[in-house]
C-alpha cells in the first residue's frame, strides 16, 4: 500500500484553476518586487554624493 501525501484533483477542476490564478498572482507580485529592487539599485548607483 502506497500512501501519496499529495492529494490529486481531477484535470480542469475548480481547485486547479484557483491554484493557477494564485500562481499567476504570486508571479506578478514577484516581478513587481524585482522591478522595485532594480529601480532602487539604479537610484543607489546614481546617488553618489
Amino acid at each position: 500500500e502506497n500512501f501519496d501525501p499529495i492529494p490529486r484533483t481531477p484535470e480542469e477542476s475548480e481547485e486547479e484553476s484557483n491554484d493557477e490564478e494564485e500562481q499567476d498572482l504570486r508571479l506578478s507580485e514577484d516581478a513587481r518586487i524585482q522591478e522595485e529592487e532594480d529601480a532602487d539599485e539604479l537610484y543607489r548607483d546614481v546617488n553618489i554624493n
